[in-house]
């Protein structure tokens, strides 16, 4: 490899550029995050299992780009899982759970089989908050049992922030080029928010869930989680698209895909022109007055304006403590009744598994309570989630009220004042999106005093990831704050 080639912070056009130029290979940079998980990831932990089999499926993308028969831009680029994503090989998929470690899956996830279509290379699966952080409350985010706790490379005694932690983890410490995440109420876009990347969580039903571990039907989605927009826009445009597997959501998503797909929406004059809705209550009430946090957002909001956009301050979302309430707005009955039926389904159609159901893999909590920490952390949500019996009248009285708040909320705000986007300090207006199946992205913002990064969340209408690209990517282009952790 030439020693001017810079693995570290390298994008997807870096790599493809090096590739092109000869000045590196799939295998080297397979090699490089070997040699960065080996040094980084026991103390880290956010990688849970490394392919045996990435050396060769990047050998492979190098004989295709020596016979000049090279697939497209992920062609060589190594991704990492998150652990709740199926892949039929040599890996486990297992929700960092010891619970289905001897099981097997029917195949790869149609996420996986479009990533493998494209000449990617299968790196591994990251850590993630066991369960996707649905097993009980006091469970922390980034703990597993496989792999112990994650740790923010930035700042090791602070939160990896939501269960897709170990892909967050890992692409800010360069131990993958790119990975991909699961959202359900912001298990994206909070890990990449507190480790310093670009998470994108789309429109539900545009990426499958087909072949991923559920919580729920209505609010499950897949997504990058990158260093960089491009990176993340890059591996989107490989996954999305209509799946007979995940047949309702991807027909109904399809038809927001727009010809070409969304790299061409990477437009540095992004903001120009766009109206961007400001919303501070209550997101910029997490961070404390004197923080970096508060004082930075005020400059991000000058530079919006000069480039061009029209801002909006102050937008309120109607009822939106309501929503934020996981117990008054509907969100715990919907989801316990829907994570029981989803995760019993998953069991029954995997071909071995030593569990079949939820009620099993309660028991085998209790059986290794040593081993899965069940008495420390319990399984509260689990057992709340067996003593449902389907969506009955209060689950459907509580699914709708979702809808309702979705609509006189989040969509209301966005068309009354025909915004093209929201724009918000921190990830949680992740939650707002969660419920009504939005679009949203963060990137990175800044860095407190203690090195713990902080991001911008933009979010947008079913459909309007164009729109979120062209913003997200115009104000990373116009501050480029992202650093990797010392």
């Amino acid at each position: 490899m030439n020693s001017q080639f810079v693995i570290e912070e390298s994008s997807i056009e870096d790599i493809q550029r090096g590739f092109s130029e000869n000045r590196l290979t799939s295998r080297q940079l397979v090699e490089f995050y070997r040699r960065q998980i080996d040094f980084l990831n026991p103390r880290l932990q956010g990688v849970i299992e490394f392919n045996p089999d990435a050396g060769d499926e990047a050998d492979q993308a190098d004989s295709r780009m020596r016979s000049g028969t090279k697939i497209g831009d992920m062609d060589g680029i190594p991704v990492l899982l998150k652990d709740c994503i199926n892949t039929k090989d040599k890996l486990k998929t297992t929700a960092g759970s010891y619970a289905l470690l001897e099981a097997e899956v029917g195949g790869d996830a149609t996420v996986v089989k479009r990533l493998r279509e494209a000449g990617a290379v299968i790196l591994g699966k990251a850590s993630m908050s066991e369960w996707s952080q649905f097993r009980s409350g006091k469970v922390p985010s980034g703990w597993c049992a496989r792999t112990g706790q994650g740790k923010n490379p930035y700042n090791e005694s602070e939160s990896p922030y939501g269960s897709s932690s170990g892909s967050a983890i890992s692409v800010a410490a360069n131990m993958a080029a790119v990975s991909l995440g699961t959202d359900t109420t912001g298990s994206i876009i909070c890990p990449a928010d507190n480790n310093s990347v670009v998470g994108f969580k789309p429109t539900i039903g545009l990426t499958s869930r087909a072949g991923i571990i559920p919580i729920s039907p209505r609010q499950d989605s897949v997504g990058p989680i990158c260093r960089t927009v491009s990176d993340a826009v890059y591996v989107l445009d490989t996954i999305v698209g209509f799946d007979p597997r995940d047949r309702q959501a991807t027909l109904e998503a399809a038809k927001f895909i727009p010809n070409g797909r969304y790299k061409q929406f990477l437009n540095k004059n992004g903001l120009a022109g766009k109206r961007l809705g400001v919303v501070r209550n209550p997101f910029s009430a997490y961070y404390i007055p004197e923080s970096i946090a508060r004082s930075d957002f005020e400059d991000h909001l000058k530079t919006f304006r000069e480039k061009g956009a029209i801002l909006v301050d102050n937008m309120e979302i109607e009822n939106v403590h309501l929503i934020m309430d996981w117990n008054a707005c509907g969100s715990a009955t919907a989801l316990l009744a829907e994570f029981k039926i989803g995760i019993n389904e998953y069991l029954r159609e995997l071909p071995t598994s030593p569990v079949r159901s939820l009620s099993d893999i309660i028991a085998f909590n209790k059986k290794h309570y040593l081993l899965e920490k069940t008495n420390e952390y319990g399984q509260d949500l689990f057992e709340l989630s067996e003593l449902t019996n389907g969506i009955g009248k209060e689950e459907q009285a509580a699914i709708e009220m979702l809808a309702e708040l979705s609509r006189k909320g989040f969509e209301k705000l966005m068309t009354e004042n025909e915004l093209d986007a929201t724009v918000s300090l921190g990830p949680r207006a992740a939650v707002v999106l969660g419920i009504g199946g939005y679009p949203g992205i963060t990137v990175p913002a800044g860095y407190e005093e203690d090195g713990m990064p902080f991001g911008i969340c933009f979010g947008g209408l079913k459909g309007t990831e164009p729109k979120l690209i062209e913003v997200a990517y115009g104000f990373e282009q116009a501050t480029k704050l992202r650093r990797p952790p010392s």
